[in-house]
């Protein structure tokens, strides 16, 4: 079943990933169109942190392939960038926000290449989209986890990324880091990037999101959010009902719209 496929970004053909011949996902068919923020939701264990590392190429799959723009993910790396969970960065490196950022440019300068007028102003153009000019000087682990999050996604525009696959960027934010990097979500989106994000508060999906991916091991739905999270899908993915109340508003106001 496929999001949007009349010219995919992201095509994901009979994907099966395994953890010592124990499949996590089984045969999984997707395809993604830039320009879309697309929430992937399933209950612990059903494979999501496993599919985002697998499209990053941290995991090798036991079947299947994954293209981007047409090309096997292998040879497309640099289109790619990874934002695992909060929880396993050490934020102890020493590294400032402008040298975090700066680290995007070394698939295109080499680790030990000389920046050029273009690489430093690619770099200053991330810090400003993110709002991070000012704090530019200061050490990672001195920013709030919403600012974190964000100097992360200056890194990754920076590297000139297509693909964004973010693993529970939202975990432990306050409402006002939420809210700013939601904000900036919708301005990766609006740049025509594909943002892959995996979340687990169903009910904060429209505000979030404009279609999403329900995994438990294998694909249960995707599509727009009414159809992708509708209450059946839900009890077939959670094995509750728990959330089709909130689920019929969505329903219900999508048919306002």
């Amino acid at each position: 079943m496929s999001l949007h496929h009349e010219h995919p970004l992201l095509r994901i053909e009979d994907l099966t990933i395994s953890y010592h011949r124990i499949p996590a996902i089984h045969h999984l068919d997707l395809a993604l169109e830039a320009g879309h923020c697309v929430g992937l939701f399933g209950p612990n264990g059903a494979g999501k942190s496993t599919l985002l590392k697998t499209i990053a190429g941290l995991l090798t799959p036991e079947t299947g392939q994954i293209f981007i723009g047409g090309g096997k993910v292998s040879g497309t790396a640099s289109r790619i960038a990874y934002l695992p969970q909060r929880e396993t960065i050490d934020w102890d490196f020493p590294v400032t926000v402008e040298g975090l950022v700066e680290m995007g440019r070394y698939q295109h300068v080499g680790l030990l290449g000389k920046f050029s007028p273009t690489d430093c102003t690619a770099v200053g153009d991330a810090l400003e989209l993110f709002r991070l000019t000012p704090l530019a000087d200061r050490q990672i682990k001195a920013l709030s986890g919403g600012q974190q999050q964000r100097a992360f996604l200056a890194r990754a525009w920076a590297q000139e990324a297509d693909i964004y696959l973010l693993d529970e960027p939202f975990a432990g934010l306050d409402r006002t880091s939420s809210n700013a990097l939601a904000e900036a979500l919708q301005t990766l989106k609006q740049r025509g990037k594909l943002l892959l994000v995996s979340h687990h508060a169903i009910d904060e999906a429209e505000a979030l999101f404009d279609s999403a991916i329900l995994l438990n091991g294998e694909l249960v739905s995707s599509g727009p959010l009414p159809e992708a999270l509708a209450p059946r899908h839900l009890e077939c993915a959670y094995g509750t009902a728990i959330y089709s109340g909130e689920h019929h508003r969505m329903k219900e106001r999508a048919h306002q719209i």
